[in-house]
Protein backbone atom coordinates (compact mmCIF):
# COMPACT_ATOMS: atom_id res chain seq x y z
CA UNK A 1 0.00 0.00 0.00
CA UNK A 2 1.13 3.53 -0.78
CA UNK A 3 -0.22 6.27 1.46
CA UNK A 4 -0.22 9.95 0.58
CA UNK A 5 -0.68 11.75 3.88
CA UNK A 6 -1.36 15.44 4.34
CA UNK A 7 0.29 17.10 7.32
CA UNK A 8 -1.74 20.30 7.07
CA UNK A 9 -0.71 23.95 6.94
CA UNK A 10 1.05 24.41 10.27
CA UNK A 11 2.55 21.39 12.02
CA UNK A 12 1.95 17.80 13.15
CA UNK A 13 -1.09 18.87 15.19
CA UNK A 14 -2.99 19.37 11.93
CA UNK A 15 -2.73 15.67 11.05
CA UNK A 16 -5.77 13.47 11.63
CA UNK A 17 -5.87 10.42 13.90
CA UNK A 18 -6.36 8.35 10.73
CA UNK A 19 -3.12 9.78 9.37
CA UNK A 20 -1.19 8.93 12.52
CA UNK A 21 -2.52 5.36 12.53
CA UNK A 22 -1.44 4.94 8.91
CA UNK A 23 2.03 6.27 9.69
CA UNK A 24 2.47 3.73 12.47
CA UNK A 25 1.56 0.93 10.08
CA UNK A 26 4.08 1.91 7.40
CA UNK A 27 7.48 0.29 7.05
CA UNK A 28 9.02 3.28 5.27
CA UNK A 29 8.09 6.95 5.62
CA UNK A 30 9.15 9.56 3.11
CA UNK A 31 8.45 13.29 3.22
CA UNK A 32 8.81 16.26 0.88
CA UNK A 33 9.03 19.91 1.82
CA UNK A 34 9.07 21.76 -1.49
CA UNK A 35 5.34 22.41 -1.90
CA UNK A 36 4.81 24.34 1.34
CA UNK A 37 6.47 25.53 4.55
CA UNK A 38 5.80 23.92 7.95
CA UNK A 39 6.88 25.14 11.37
CA UNK A 40 10.42 24.23 12.34
CA UNK A 41 10.83 20.77 13.84
CA UNK A 42 7.55 19.36 12.52
CA UNK A 43 9.09 16.25 10.92
CA UNK A 44 11.23 15.42 13.96
CA UNK A 45 8.15 15.62 16.18
CA UNK A 46 6.25 13.33 13.79
CA UNK A 47 9.14 10.84 14.08
CA UNK A 48 8.61 10.77 17.84
CA UNK A 49 4.85 10.31 17.44
CA UNK A 50 5.17 7.27 15.19
CA UNK A 51 8.54 6.07 16.56
CA UNK A 52 10.01 5.84 13.06
CA UNK A 53 12.59 7.67 11.00
CA UNK A 54 11.45 9.88 8.14
CA UNK A 55 13.48 10.25 4.96
CA UNK A 56 13.22 13.72 3.43
CA UNK A 57 13.19 13.55 -0.37
CA UNK A 58 14.24 16.20 -2.86
CA UNK A 59 11.78 17.22 -5.56
CA UNK A 60 13.66 15.19 -8.18
CA UNK A 61 13.34 12.03 -6.04
CA UNK A 62 9.57 12.45 -5.74
CA UNK A 63 9.16 13.18 -9.44
CA UNK A 64 11.34 10.18 -10.34
CA UNK A 65 8.85 8.03 -8.32
CA UNK A 66 10.98 4.85 -8.43
CA UNK A 67 12.28 4.94 -4.87
CA UNK A 68 8.84 5.52 -3.41
CA UNK A 69 7.16 2.82 -5.50
CA UNK A 70 9.97 0.31 -4.85
CA UNK A 71 9.36 0.77 -1.12
CA UNK A 72 5.86 -0.66 -1.62
CA UNK A 73 7.18 -3.98 -2.93
CA UNK A 74 5.83 -7.16 -1.42
CA UNK A 75 3.78 -6.69 1.72
CA UNK A 76 5.41 -3.40 2.72
CA UNK A 77 3.44 -0.23 3.24
CA UNK A 78 5.10 3.11 2.50
CA UNK A 79 3.92 6.67 2.72
CA UNK A 80 4.79 10.10 1.46
CA UNK A 81 4.16 12.91 3.91
CA UNK A 82 3.09 16.13 2.22
CA UNK A 83 2.67 19.61 3.67
CA UNK A 84 -0.92 20.80 3.20
CA UNK A 85 -3.27 18.53 1.25
CA UNK A 86 -1.62 15.80 -0.87
CA UNK A 87 -3.50 16.20 -4.13
CA UNK A 88 -3.07 19.94 -4.63
CA UNK A 89 0.31 19.41 -6.34
CA UNK A 90 0.31 17.72 -9.75
CA UNK A 91 3.48 15.83 -8.77
CA UNK A 92 1.44 13.75 -6.36
CA UNK A 93 -1.26 13.06 -8.95
CA UNK A 94 1.49 11.68 -11.18
CA UNK A 95 2.69 9.45 -8.34
CA UNK A 96 -0.80 8.00 -7.89
CA UNK A 97 -1.04 7.26 -11.60
CA UNK A 98 2.35 5.55 -11.54
CA UNK A 99 1.25 3.40 -8.59
CA UNK A 100 -1.94 2.46 -10.44
CA UNK A 101 0.09 1.27 -13.44
CA UNK A 102 2.16 -0.97 -11.16
CA UNK A 103 -0.98 -2.32 -9.44
CA UNK A 104 0.08 -0.79 -6.13
CA UNK A 105 -2.98 0.12 -4.06
CA UNK A 106 -2.94 3.70 -2.85
CA UNK A 107 -4.83 5.68 -0.26
CA UNK A 108 -4.94 9.43 0.26
CA UNK A 109 -5.46 10.92 3.71
CA UNK A 110 -6.37 14.57 3.32
CA UNK A 111 -5.61 17.53 5.55
CA UNK A 112 -6.04 21.29 5.56
CA UNK A 113 -5.00 23.21 2.45
CA UNK A 114 -3.94 26.81 2.00
CA UNK A 115 -6.50 27.07 -0.80
CA UNK A 116 -9.50 26.65 1.45
CA UNK A 117 -7.90 28.13 4.58
CA UNK A 118 -6.80 31.37 2.90
CA UNK A 119 -10.18 31.92 1.27
CA UNK A 120 -11.92 31.25 4.58
CA UNK A 121 -9.61 33.50 6.60
CA UNK A 122 -10.00 36.35 4.11
CA UNK A 123 -13.70 36.63 4.86
CA UNK A 124 -14.38 36.79 1.13
CA UNK A 125 -17.15 34.67 -0.36
CA UNK A 126 -15.72 31.43 -1.72
CA UNK A 127 -17.94 31.29 -4.82
CA UNK A 128 -16.64 34.71 -5.91
CA UNK A 129 -13.08 33.50 -6.57
CA UNK A 130 -11.80 33.05 -10.10
CA UNK A 131 -8.77 31.17 -11.37
CA UNK A 132 -5.90 30.83 -8.88
CA UNK A 133 -2.58 32.39 -9.85
CA UNK A 134 1.00 31.63 -8.79
CA UNK A 135 3.35 34.60 -8.86
CA UNK A 136 6.72 33.17 -9.93
CA UNK A 137 10.05 34.40 -8.65
CA UNK A 138 11.48 36.38 -11.54
CA UNK A 139 14.97 35.68 -12.77
CA UNK A 140 17.14 37.51 -15.28
CA UNK A 141 15.78 35.63 -18.28
CA UNK A 142 12.46 34.52 -16.79
CA UNK A 143 9.89 37.27 -16.24
CA UNK A 144 6.46 35.90 -17.21
CA UNK A 145 3.51 38.29 -17.08
CA UNK A 146 0.72 35.73 -17.53
CA UNK A 147 -0.50 36.22 -13.92
CA UNK A 148 -1.56 39.73 -14.92
CA UNK A 149 -3.75 38.35 -17.71
CA UNK A 150 -5.49 35.97 -15.32
CA UNK A 151 -6.10 38.76 -12.81
CA UNK A 152 -7.55 40.92 -15.58
CA UNK A 153 -9.88 38.11 -16.66
CA UNK A 154 -11.03 37.49 -13.08
CA UNK A 155 -11.70 41.19 -12.47
CA UNK A 156 -13.65 41.46 -15.72
CA UNK A 157 -16.07 38.93 -14.21
CA UNK A 158 -16.00 40.61 -10.78
CA UNK A 159 -14.11 37.68 -9.24
CA UNK A 160 -11.44 37.74 -6.54
CA UNK A 161 -7.96 36.36 -7.30
CA UNK A 162 -5.96 34.20 -4.88
CA UNK A 163 -2.26 34.80 -5.53
CA UNK A 164 0.07 32.02 -4.39
CA UNK A 165 3.70 33.03 -3.96
CA UNK A 166 6.40 30.91 -5.55
CA UNK A 167 8.29 28.40 -3.38
CA UNK A 168 11.26 26.69 -4.99
CA UNK A 169 12.73 23.29 -4.16
CA UNK A 170 15.36 24.92 -1.94
CA UNK A 171 12.59 26.35 0.24
CA UNK A 172 13.08 29.93 -0.96
CA UNK A 173 9.73 31.71 -0.74
CA UNK A 174 8.86 34.71 -2.92
CA UNK A 175 8.26 37.53 -0.45
CA UNK A 176 5.01 39.52 -0.66
CA UNK A 177 6.82 42.79 -1.41
CA UNK A 178 8.67 41.22 -4.32
CA UNK A 179 5.41 39.79 -5.66
CA UNK A 180 3.78 43.23 -5.48
CA UNK A 181 6.74 44.82 -7.27
CA UNK A 182 6.44 42.22 -10.01
CA UNK A 183 2.73 43.03 -10.40
CA UNK A 184 3.55 46.73 -10.73
CA UNK A 185 6.12 45.87 -13.39
CA UNK A 186 3.50 43.80 -15.24
CA UNK A 187 1.13 46.78 -15.11
CA UNK A 188 3.85 48.99 -16.51
CA UNK A 189 4.24 46.55 -19.38
CA UNK A 190 0.55 45.82 -20.07
CA UNK A 191 -0.90 49.24 -19.16
CA UNK A 192 -4.46 47.98 -18.58
CA UNK A 193 -4.95 50.09 -15.46
CA UNK A 194 -5.89 47.27 -13.08
CA UNK A 195 -3.01 47.55 -10.57
CA UNK A 196 -1.60 50.68 -8.96
CA UNK A 197 -0.10 51.77 -5.65
CA UNK A 198 -3.67 52.53 -4.50
CA UNK A 199 -4.96 49.02 -5.26
CA UNK A 200 -6.09 47.20 -2.11
CA UNK A 201 -4.84 43.69 -1.39
CA UNK A 202 -5.44 41.15 1.35
CA UNK A 203 -2.19 39.78 2.77
CA UNK A 204 -2.48 36.55 4.75
CA UNK A 205 0.70 35.33 6.41
CA UNK A 206 1.28 32.13 8.39
CA UNK A 207 -2.32 31.01 7.93
CA UNK A 208 -3.24 28.47 10.59
CA UNK A 209 -0.17 29.27 12.70
CA UNK A 210 -0.35 30.91 16.15
CA UNK A 211 1.36 33.95 14.56
CA UNK A 212 -1.17 34.34 11.72
CA UNK A 213 -1.72 37.85 10.34
CA UNK A 214 -4.46 39.29 8.12
CA UNK A 215 -3.87 42.70 6.55
CA UNK A 216 -6.16 44.55 4.17
CA UNK A 217 -4.38 47.58 2.81
CA UNK A 218 -3.13 49.39 -0.28
CA UNK A 219 -0.23 48.10 -2.31
CA UNK A 220 1.76 51.20 -1.33
CA UNK A 221 1.22 50.61 2.39
CA UNK A 222 2.15 46.92 2.06
CA UNK A 223 5.39 47.86 0.32
CA UNK A 224 6.24 50.35 3.07
CA UNK A 225 5.27 48.17 6.03
CA UNK A 226 6.44 45.09 7.89
CA UNK A 227 4.98 42.40 5.64
CA UNK A 228 7.75 39.82 5.41
CA UNK A 229 6.26 37.04 7.57
CA UNK A 230 6.33 33.75 5.65
CA UNK A 231 4.65 31.67 4.34
CA UNK A 232 2.18 34.12 2.84
CA UNK A 233 -0.44 34.55 0.13
CA UNK A 234 -2.05 37.61 -1.42
CA UNK A 235 -5.61 38.17 -2.58
CA UNK A 236 -6.62 40.84 -5.06
CA UNK A 237 -10.32 41.43 -4.37
CA UNK A 238 -12.87 42.35 -6.98
CA UNK A 239 -15.67 44.74 -5.99
CA UNK A 240 -16.48 43.89 -2.39
CA UNK A 241 -19.89 42.87 -1.09
CA UNK A 242 -20.76 45.01 1.94
CA UNK A 243 -20.33 42.04 4.28
CA UNK A 244 -16.90 41.24 2.82
CA UNK A 245 -15.84 44.85 3.26
CA UNK A 246 -17.10 44.97 6.84
CA UNK A 247 -15.20 41.79 7.70
CA UNK A 248 -11.93 43.08 6.27
CA UNK A 249 -12.25 46.43 8.00
CA UNK A 250 -13.10 44.85 11.35
CA UNK A 251 -10.55 42.02 11.33
CA UNK A 252 -7.56 43.47 9.46
CA UNK A 253 -4.47 43.56 11.68
CA UNK A 254 -2.88 46.70 10.29
CA UNK A 255 -0.88 47.54 13.40
CA UNK A 256 2.79 46.88 12.75
CA UNK A 257 2.49 47.62 9.04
Amino acid sequence: MLYLIGIGICDENDMSLRALAALKSCSIIFAESYTSILTEGTLSRIEKLCNKKIRLLARADVENEKEILDACAGDSDACLLVAGDPLIATTHISLLLAAQKKNIPAKVIHSSSILSAAIGESGLQAYRFGKIVTIPKWKENFKPSSPYDTIEDNLSRNLHTLLLLDLDEKGTHLEPKDALRELLAMEEEKKKGIISHATNFVLLSRVGWPTQRRIYSSLAALLDGHTDDLPAVLILPAKLHFMEEEFLQEFSMESGL
